[in-house]
């Protein structure tokens, strides 16, 4: 059984808010141990986020938030809505569906086929 880990580096002057995306009702997101309903990633820190998966990965593994603010879910902050799984054409972990807009912007890297980074920074 294999987990996919995303290490999220907030490289940003703003907290990032991360949340399980409600698609994924039954996800539970892991920092070692359940995060939070809503996560604050406080500027110049990281976390490792990462789901029990067991069986072969796809491009459906994970749906997170990010969002720039608490209050995304009624318009007042922007967010992220991404779908994080393996990619069909390189098999490497990244993000595979989503759309937003945020005060911060993310990039990938460092992409193997359970792990990747995430970077936030200021848009």
């Amino acid at each position: 059984m294999s987990h996919p880990v995303v290490t999220v580096q907030n490289h940003s002057s703003h907290h990032v808010y991360i949340e399980v995306d409600p698609n994924w009702d039954d996800q539970v997101l892991l920092n070692n141990q359940p995060l939070p309903k809503l996560y604050s990633l406080a500027p110049d820190k990281s976390i490792q986020l990462s789901v029990d998966w067991s069986g072969p990965g796809n491009e459906y593994m994970m749906g997170v938030i990010f969002a720039d603010g608490p209050d995304y879910d009624y318009g007042g902050d922007g967010f992220y809505q991404l779908t994080i799984g393996q990619s069909n054409d390189s098999g490497l972990l990244g993000v595979t569906d989503g759309d937003g807009h945020a005060k911060v912007s993310d990039s990938v890297g460092q992409q193997t086929a359970w792990g990747m980074v995430m970077d936030f920074a200021n848009s």
